[in-house]
């Protein structure tokens, strides 16, 4: 449920799950349907798998397609216009309450900040400011791993910034490697290549 609170903005748009649905009702064939929720499920399984998609709101688009292809089949059940259309606009709002919630709850929360960005070595490290609902920002750094197709990324490790003497060097313990900040570069800690 925590998940939920920290991601109501960007479930926030699976409010319109029926009315695409009742769309894809009137103006698909089963067999698009169907290739359409096969299509998406496979493009959704990088992020079961624990990656994430490099391209901005990827992942709310597969959730909107595919429950927008399951609410074609239950639209399809329904054989009159005017009951249709008022599912729709009923199941649609109930969903505009709720997730309408969860945004508030998730604009409460606080909010990440990426200030940096660097690509090395097929991985991507970015210095992140993590502010709260109060106090003082977590300053963190994570890195990722870009997958086989180069527009997935898996987190691998993060380091919290702490370093009161401005060293150029962060260090991630799980995956026992160097991120020289002022240059840019990344470095097996052991070897130091």
């Amino acid at each position: 449920m925590l998940w939920f609170w920290h991601h109501g903005n960007q479930l926030f748009i699976l409010f319109l799950t029926p009315l695409l649905g009742l769309i894809f009702d009137y103006t698909l064939s089963k067999k698009v349907i169907l290739y359409l929720l096969g299509a998406s499920v496979v493009l959704f399984l990088p992020v079961v798998a624990g990656y994430e998609y490099i391209i901005p709101y990827t992942v709310q688009a597969l959730g909107l397609i595919a429950l927008s292809c399951l609410y074609y089949f239950y639209s399809r059940q329904i054989t009159r216009v005017t009951p249709k259309i008022i599912s729709s606009i009923l199941i649609g709002g109930l969903a505009f309450i709720v997730l309408k919630h969860l945004a508030f709850m998730d604009s409460m929360s606080g909010y990440q900040k990426v200030e940096k960005s660097w690509n090395v070595n097929h991985h991507k490290i970015e210095y992140i400011v993590d502010q709260g609902f109060s106090g003082r920002p977590l300053l963190k750094y994570e890195i990722s791993k870009y997958g086989l197709i180069p527009i997935v990324l898996k987190k691998v490790d993060r380091a919290y910034d702490d370093d009161t003497t401005n060293s150029c060097i962060v260090h991630f313990t799980d995956i026992r490697m160097n991120f020289d900040k002022c240059k840019g570069t990344l470095t097996d800690a052991k070897t130091g290549k």
